[in-house]
């Protein structure tokens, strides 16, 4: 069955099967993540997998069941083809999520036209063009204005840079309604970090910090050196809000790559 971006929050639950078609590929790593973060807000105990139809079923022959269905695995497999089509139907409905790409097209016409026509499964159209960019605006970025939009369209059209680094960044700026700034960034391409206010700087580095040290997520678009650098923004948060403020150049340079 046929799903917009845009109507994918709330589609996102167990068993749930996303297909993503066409010949937008940068989608498929946002799309993941965005599925896996508005599970883990539902959820404590989730992973996210990214492996081949081989690699899940060689995972699926070694498990373990999961006697109290504590974890749920939101498994990302790409270069899905004809030949598959016969697994995909045999998926597991419990304590999975399941984020399907197609493979190459002339390997993948029929097991594109049969799960378009499931309803058991959300098939996501993901072209080159605008209107898949603006559907993932308005599932990322929710209730802006269309201008707004328009604008992170042409960003998109423009950059080289990934569209989870993008979003991110994008999303930042929004956390405290910072529209004006957003609008800024949009405007005038300036430096990400530059923008952003002492404080606002300390937390997205320390966020990306406990992202990248502990949870072991890829923190290069910062381009930043966060390696063991928890205790050092924790402690620059303190002394931000205390008589013994950090400047960005400070920050900068304890973080310089």
């Amino acid at each position: 069955m046929k799903l917009e971006f845009k109507s994918v929050p709330y589609n996102i639950k167990e068993g749930q099967i996303f297909f993503l078609y066409g010949n937008y590929k940068k989608a498929f790593d946002l799309f993941c993540d965005f599925v896996a973060s508005k599970l883990k807000e539902k959820r404590a105990n989730v992973r996210m997998k990214n492996c081949t139809i081989a690699e899940y079923e060689k995972s699926q022959n070694f498990s373990q069941c999961d006697l109290f269905g504590s974890k749920i695995t939101c498994y990302c497999i790409r270069g899905i083809e004809d030949k598959h089509l016969e697994k995909i139907q045999n998926f597991p409905e419990e304590n999975s999520v399941f984020i399907l790409e197609s493979g190459d097209f002339f390997k993948s016409k029929k097991v594109t036209d049969t799960l378009i026509k499931n309803p058991n499964v959300l098939a996501l159209a993901s072209f080159n063009n605008n209107m898949t960019f603006l559907s993932l605006c308005n599932m990322i970025l929710p209730k802006l204005p269309s201008v707004i939009y328009n604008e992170v369209v042409k960003i998109i059209n423009e950059t080289d840079e990934g569209l989870i680094s993008l979003f991110r960044k994008l999303s930042l700026l929004l956390d405290d309604g910072n529209l004006e700034d957003l609008k800024d960034y949009i405007k005038n391409k300036q430096s990400f970090l530059d923008n952003l206010e002492d404080i606002s700087l300390i937390r997205f580095m320390l966020q990306a910090a406990i992202k990248a040290n502990i949870f072991g997520k890829d923190q290069s678009y910062t381009g930043l050196d966060l390696k063991q650098k928890i205790h050092f923004l924790m402690d620059a948060e303190i002394k931000q809000k205390s008589e013994y403020p950090f400047n960005k150049n400070y920050l900068r340079k304890n973080l310089a790559v």
